[in-house]
């Protein structure tokens, strides 16, 4: 079956999935998105592609009003830092708007992008985020 998503995802043949991030084997910075060469030390050839963890810290947040059609308003559109050390944006889902703070833990949790489908029927796998930790 073929899965759809976005490229930051990979999904196995069992169809898990989860974050791909890069990290330099030179100087350890990690990157959201693979790079010829490493953002910090410029080493090239040195990005090495891993799974991102699921635990990280809100760093800021914008409550979206007004939206396209079909999508449900207010949400919470978010950038997080994840423990090891990427920042990617996400929905933060299941949060009432006067609880948001910087610096709250928040986890990553893959989903089926609400059952939506790409124009041959295979389904998208998405992600957002929720309050606590990966091992709450």
């Amino acid at each position: 079956m073929q899965i759809s998503g976005r490229s930051n995802i990979a999904v196995a043949e069992n169809g898990d999935a989860w974050v791909r991030a890069f990290r330099c084997s030179a100087c350890g910075t990690a990157a959201e998105v693979p790079t010829i060469a490493c953002r910090k030390c410029h080493a090239r050839g040195t990005m090495e592609e891993f799974r991102a963890g699921e635990s990280g810290k809100l760093v800021t947040w914008s409550i979206v009003h007004r939206s396209f059609p079909g999508i449900e308003v207010p949400f919470v559109s978010a950038i997080v830092r994840l423990d090891d050390g990427i920042s990617i944006k996400g929905n933060l889902k299941g949060v009432a708007h006067e609880d948001l703070r910087a610096d709250m833990p928040v986890r990553l949790v893959m989903n089926d992008a609400g059952g939506a489908k790409d124009k041959d029927g295979n389904p998208y796998v998405a992600y957002h985020f929720t309050a606590g930790t990966a091992d709450a």
